[in-house]
């Protein structure tokens, strides 16, 4: 593979083609036509937002755009710019209605009530078109070649930063940075602990092992510290738990070489083992996890503006574009999307390639998530205040907006306790924080509900379903409400917490009270106002439409709150290692000599499960062979603890037995190794209403398979041993 004579020019190519006999006389005659459009459409759009229409005129001109726009996005997704242009033109005139229409100033509560939620109701819609410009259009990319002779290939080293994690977990990810298919390479722990089994997993491994005196400035400090120590042209760095794939230098790499100015490659953080909501509601392979959509959707519109971030993992940074900022950025506990922030500030590109190339743990415990969220909203509240991007030098338009956007979303946990909190205030007190005919407000409010959820379907295209938002927001609202609040007051007093990985195991399920008692009071207090509803309709029939509205929020609130309270009960996980889905060939050994051919269905370093063509006995078999790619095989010794008869078949688990530390990098490099590991990933397909439903049934769902009457969709993810 040689590299392509245009090497050293930039990814986006601004040289100019020869202009022909009137073609400066078509330019400016399109330019005119375009800017001519662009008057037209937005003084259209501005006529729309400000039109006030008999109510039934607006019930139907509202059915009118939500029937069109659901057509539109089924049969023509193509025209997404369109649909999102609808549903952002009746967002904004919802919002202007509102602020002409409703708010009042009878009194002191209802002032302060009736701002609060309107305040809270600019954020979403700010949050919301914000998203649209983010994420509307998409450049996905394909890796850059490279260099054929291994000696024109740059040295690249490879930072793992580690703490605390299990030596078992990094062993992992080691092993896969060691087997990565690139010459020049050097591979680095990088450990804060000081632990000597790490220093003797190094020596064993035969990488590098770096410490330092101190933990000044934590993972930021611990890698600053390494690139003095080093000198390869460029950084390749991975968290302790996340395992890259042999490809992942031969497809990075060639992005630096290919444009000098491009000072970041990132990669999306794929994830083998369910997240918090997936496996304690019970919906792995059902609704996506919550991080997929920042690495397959945002991300990639990231990259359109040439503003992808730094996710402090599974990236490929410059060395030189590194030192021109400092060094991995200490002033925040966000370090890595502080880095990515000072980069483009300083003319440095970026690119994303949206191919998983390495895999590691999510958060395995709601607590941990929850921990992990309050740090990421610090960080990015602590950028907000301190190196605000709205006026950062050197930044384009677009990299601003999408920087804001990421910072300000970490705002949403008192806005999301408005939304809980308002129809409450109505049903429990008698407050009117939103006032007018409760059917206009359906008129104007359902229509901006339903066409942002039908244009986020189609711009998400799966990777969010609908209201799983509202249910991930609800979840940690508290806690992130009052961690943002306190550093926007205290922007420099947040510390740097270490997200726990490889620590799930627990022997029977376990509800988290510390961290689920606010949404407990929350859904009390829904609950209860359910309950008053009826009576303050005795009382007061004359106001049964607007009880009705308030009744039908507050159901709403409850549907989620239900799913933010049920994934606090942490659902029993007794298996050591996570199970991996995948079709390696091989061969079992049995007691009578003979050996048969297998296909592994999962497998984790300590068992395997696979199936076996005909029927065989729980004890003949004595051996496994499996065989990957590179050359790769292991035979090893296996005690088999099920079998199970499909058809013609036979289903076996089995966990391996007496596997010695050459077979476990072995076995390591066959489970997580390959270049095609994470590429089949797709994500679930969704639909307004499926994606109701899906939060609808979750206390259904959980509770039958609690108390044993229901079973956990997907494969098995775990294995004992």
């Amino acid at each position: 593979m040689s590299i392509p004579r245009d090497q050293n020019r930039t990814i986006v190519d601004n040289s100019r083609p020869p202009r022909v006999p009137g073609s400066m006389k078509r330019e400016k005659r399109d330019i005119a036509f375009s800017l001519l459009f662009v008057v037209l459409a937005g003084s259209v759009v501005a006529y729309y937002i400000f039109l006030r229409i008999p109510f039934e005129y607006q019930v139907i001109s509202s059915i009118v755009l939500l029937v069109a726009t659901t057509g539109l996005a089924r049969y023509r997704p193509d025209l997404r710019l369109f649909i999102v242009l609808i549903s952002s033109t009746v967002s904004l005139r919802y919002i202007v209605w509102r602020a002409t229409h409703t708010l009042t100033f009878y009194t002191l509560a209802d002032t302060v009530l009736g701002m609060t939620l309107f305040l809270a109701e600019c954020y979403g819609i700010l949050i919301l078109l914000l998203g649209y410009f983010q994420t509307v259009e998409e450049y996905r990319r394909a890796p850059e070649p490279l260099p054929s002779d291994p000696e024109r290939l740059p040295w690249v080293d490879v930072f793992i930063p580690t703490y605390n994690e299990p030596v078992a977990v990094l062993r992992r990810t080691a092993i896969g940075a060691m087997a990565m298919d690139y010459p020049r390479k050097r591979v680095y722990m990088l450990d804060d602990g000081r632990r000597d089994e790490i220093r003797r997993l190094a020596e064993e491994l035969g990488c590098g092992y770096m410490t330092r005196g101190d933990n000044r400035h934590a993972k930021a400090g611990n890698i600053n510290a390494a690139l003095a120590r080093t000198r390869g042209e460029f950084v390749a760095v991975f968290d302790a738990d996340h395992v890259p794939v042999r490809s992942f230098l031969q497809m990075t790499v060639g992005f630096m070489l290919k444009d000098p100015r491009v000072a970041l490659v990132q990669t999306p953080h794929h994830f083998f083992n369910p997240d918090p909501f997936q496996r304690n509601l019970l919906v792995q392979g059902v609704v996506p996890a919550e991080q997929e959509l920042f690495y397959h959707i945002i991300l990639v519109g990231n990259d359109f503006w040439n503003s992808a971030f730094f996710c402090g993992s599974c990236a490929l940074l410059r060395r030189s574009a590194l030192m021109e900022v400092g060094g991995i950025a200490h002033e925040t506990i966000t370090e890595d999307a502080h880095t990515a922030l000072k980069l483009h500030a300083r003319g440095w590109h970026s690119a994303y390639l949206a191919v998983p190339q390495a895999a590691g743990l999510a958060t395995e415990r709601y607590a941990f998530h929850v921990r992990q969220r309050m740090r990421w909203a610090q960080g990015m509240v602590q950028i907000l205040r301190l190196d605000n991007p709205l006026w950062k030098r050197g930044l384009t338009l677009p990299q601003r907006l999408n920087y804001f956007n990421a910072m300000i979303h970490f705002l949403f946990g008192i806005p999301r306790l408005v939304y809980v909190l308002a129809p409450l205030t109505y049903l429990l007190f008698g407050a009117r924080p939103l006032r007018g005919d409760p059917w206009e407000i359906l008129a104007y409010a359902l229509p901006h509900v339903a066409l942002a959820t039908v244009a986020t379907s189609l711009v998400y295209r799966g990777f969010r379903h609908a209201f799983w938002a509202e249910v991930y927001e609800t979840a940690i609202a508290w806690q992130t409400s009052v961690v943002t609040t306190l550093t926007l007051v205290f922007p420099r007093k947040a510390t740097f917490k270490v997200t726990t990985k490889g620590e799930g195991l627990l022997d029977r399920p376990e509800f988290d009270w510390r961290n689920a008692r606010p949404n407990l009071v929350l859904l009390g207090l829904t609950v209860l106002g359910l309950l008053v509803a009826p009576v303050r309709y005795i009382y007061a029939p004359m106001e049964g439409g607007t009880i009705l509205l308030n009744s039908m929020w507050t159901l709403l609130n409850l549907v989620i709150l239900c799913a933010a309270v049920l994934v606090a009960l942490e659902q029993k996980q007794v298996r050591r290692a996570y199970r991996i889905a995948r079709g390696l060939q091989g061969a079992a050994r049995l007691k009578d000599g003979r050996t048969i051919p297998i296909t592994t269905e999962d497998i984790s370093e300590l068992g395997c499960r696979f199936r076996v063509r005909g029927v065989v006995g729980d004890t003949e078999i004595e051996r496994v062979r499996l065989f990957g790619s590179h050359g790769l095989s292991l035979d090893v010794a296996v005690d088999v603890v099920y079998r199970k008869v499909v058809g013609e078949n036979s289903v076996v688990g089995a966990v391996f037995s007496g596997v010695s530390d050459a077979d476990m990098m072995t076995l390591i490099q066959l489970i997580y190794s390959a270049a095609d590991s994470w590429i089949d990933f797709e994500s679930p397909e969704d639909s307004g209403l499926r994606g109701i439903l899906e939060v609808v049934s979750t206390p259904f769902r959980v509770m039958s398979f609690f108390l044993g009457i229901g079973r956990r969709p997907g494969h098995p993810v775990a294995d004992s041993g």
